[in-house]
Order: C-alpha cells, then sequence, then structure tokens
C-alpha cells in the first residue's frame, strides 16, 4: 500500500471503533532529531477515556502536510508537535511541521503539544510510581543522564528539584559544565543537591541507581559502565537504542532492568487538559456585571470582590472571591459570605 492508502485504512478502523464508543479522534503528528532509514512511520494507537488517538512520526516536513490534508474534517482534531526537530529545507525555509498543518487545516481542530516534554514528563512519572514504596522517593538517588541535550537537560532540573544527585554527560565536556550551571542558577534556592557534569562517562556511571541514556538512539552506554551500576540499579533508553549490545547481555546477566520510555500515560494526560482548555476557551474570558456583584471567568484577573466563576453567562462553580491581585481572598466577611450564598442559591451552584 502507498502512504494514502495506509494512513485512510487505519482511520476507517479506529473510525468504526468511534461509531460504536462515541469518543473523539485524534491524529498526532510528530517529528525527531533521530535519522531513520524511512521518510516515516506510524505509532500505536491508543483509546483513552475521552479520545481514540493514532498518530506519525516524519522525518519530512511534506508527510505531515500530505497526512494534514489527508485527515482534515475526517478526524476530530490534529495534534502537531510544535518543536522544530527536523532538517530545514533550505536557510530560508525551516523544516517545521506545525506551520504546514496550520496552512492546511480547515475542518478538524487544531491541538498543539511538544514531544519532548511528553517523554520528560513520561519518565518523571514512571521513576515517581517505581519508587514509590521507597521513603525517600527520588530523594539522595544518585541519576547519571547520558546525553544531556533537550530531553537530559529538562529530565536533569526535574529530578535535581527532586532530590536526587543528578550526574549529566555529553560529549562536550564545556556545553556539559555550561548546562550543570545553568541548572542550578535556576533550581530552587532550597534545594541542596547540584548537578554535575562528568567528563568520563564510565566514571559517571560508578554507583548510580538510574541511569538513563538520552541521546539519540546513539549507542553510547557500553559494558563497563552497566559493570559500574549498582546492583539494584535500573536503566532507562529514552533515546530508544541508546545501549551497546554487549551492555545489554551484561545488564541482563546482572538483572538489572532496562526500560524504555512509554508516553502512554503522559500522553493520555496531554488529552485530558487539551479537551479541557478548549472548554475553558470556548467560555471566552471576560466579566459580567450585576447589580451588586461582577462575575469574572476562571484565569481572567478581576478587581476587589469579584466572584471567579467557572463561566460567566452559565456559571455551575463558583471557586472564591478576588483579591484584586490575582489570588482570593482567604477570609470572607460577613456580607461576602451572604453573596456567595445567594448566589449558590439563585444558579443552584457548587462552592
Amino acid at each position: 500500500m502507498n502512504f494514502e492508502e495506509k494512513i485512510l485504512s487505519l482511520y476507517n478502523k479506529l473510525n468504526k471503533i468511534k461509531k460504536k464508543t462515541k469518543k473523539k479522534i485524534i491524529f498526532s503528528i510528530g517529528n525527531t532529531t533521530k535519522r531513520d532509514t524511512e521518510d516515516y512511520y506510524f505509532t500505536p494507537h491508543r483509546i483513552f477515556k475521552h479520545a481514540i488517538v493514532f498518530g506519525i512520526v516524519v522525518f519530512k516536513d511534506k508527510f505531515a502536510k500530505l497526512s494534514t490534508r489527508l485527515l482534515d474534517g475526517k478526524v476530530d482534531y490534529i495534534m502537531v508537535d510544535a518543536e522544530k526537530k527536523i532538517l530545514p529545507k533550505s536557510e530560508e525555509i525551516p523544516g517545521n511541521i506545525e506551520r504546514r498543518a496550520r496552512e492546511n487545516i480547515k475542518n478538524s481542530k487544531l491541538l498543539i503539544y511538544k514531544g519532548n516534554d511528553l517523554t520528560v514528563d513520561s519518565i518523571d512519572l514512571f521513576l515517581t510510581y517505581y519508587f514509590n514504596d521507597d521513603i525517600r522517593g527520588l530523594g539522595g538517588k544518585k541519576i547519571t543522564i547520558i546525553g544531556a541535550g533537550n530531553i537530559g537537560s529538562k529530565l536533569a532540573l526535574i529530578l535535581l528539584e527532586r532530590g536526587s544527585k543528578v550526574v549529566i554527560c555529553r560529549r562536550d565536556f564545556n556545553k556539559s559544565k555550561l548546562i550543570a550551571k545553568t541548572i542550578n542558577l535556576i533550581k530552587p534556592k532550597n534545594t541542596v543537591e547540584k548537578a554535575i557534569a562528568y567528563n568520563d562517562f564510565e566514571k559517571a556511571s560508578k554507583n548510580t541507581d538510574i541511569l538513563i541514556g538520552a541521546t539519540s538512539g546513539k549507542p553510547t552506554i557500553n559494558r563497563k559502565m552497566i559493570n559500574l551500576l549498582k546492583n539494584t540499579a535500573i536503566i532507562i533508553d529514552a533515546g530508544k537504542g541508546t545501549l551497546q549490545n554487549d551492555a545489554i547481555e551484561l545488564a541482563q546477566r546482572r538483572n538489572i532492568k532496562i526500560f524504555r520510555t512509554d508516553v502512554t500515560a503522559a500522553l493520555s494526560g496531554l488529552v485530558d487538559k487539551s479537551l479541557e482548555m478548549e472548554k475553558i476557551m470556548d467560555k471566552n474570558f471576560n466579566t459580567k456585571k450585576e447589580k451588586n456583584y461582577t462575575l469574572v471567568s476562571q484565569g481572567l484577573l478581576g478587581s476587589k470582590n469579584d466572584i471567579i466563576v467557572d463561566d460567566v453567562n452559565n456559571p455551575k462553580f463558583i471557586y472564591g472571591v478576588c483579591n484584586g491581585k490575582g489570588d482570593f481572598l482567604r477570609k470572607l466577611n460577613k456580607n461576602q459570605n451572604r453573596l456567595i450564598l445567594n448566589l449558590k442559591k439563585k444558579y443552584n451552584l457548587k462552592v
């Protein structure tokens, strides 16, 4: 089958599920810096609470353009990776799948996401639950990140904030030092641990609890590094293909588990929050003045004593009373409490 036949065949199969479940269909278009012999590949479809998601990862923006044209109006949403990771056509024309999608979507709704952030969220969620029974969680654990690029650097900051001892490595040691310095400058002041840059991958791996391969699919993790890990260590292959074959064999012999990044949980959360944000935006950010009070949409900075609700035109929930500075009044006076009670009765609202 050619590209058009493949993508429409996938859509037709999932559309049958949509008709039975009444779920929305979302088609995602991602891109990656990792090179491949093909121009694209399809990602596994996932069925979530509110939506069915299937997608494609492209290495050329023409396939983003083509798939958008083929599915526009058929799927409910087209979700596009906003990160610019594919090769530019020229100095004047960058590789930009978001732009190609925006140019060609006429009927489906557009959603935007960042693929690398989805990977980071997935790893963060996984580690949180993997060590959930540990009294310290990730605190005090040595985490070595091989490949301190976009994903590795973001992970380093997040894991450092959790109290982990984070070591970052990349082939350019000067960049590693600069990244570590930057992370240490922007981390919360009460975070005691500091990010450390290592020049030697093997020394960086010594006594490591969690080894994360975040290179772009380059097999950088070798058997010497595996030998230096703790017996209780785990490995995360974030870059998909970051371990050499003999390193995998040794890890298996040592009963060291190797995990690959599974974005299912993070993608589910992304879909839910994207659809919820759409509802909020559809209600608009506005105010509604009545005789004795003013209603303000959530997300809009109101004046002091304004009442914050979910929807000023059809309120279903009261969030609180504005303090006029972007926050809520923590203590309400008698008049404010009376007003809230009257509004609750008038609109049958939850407070």
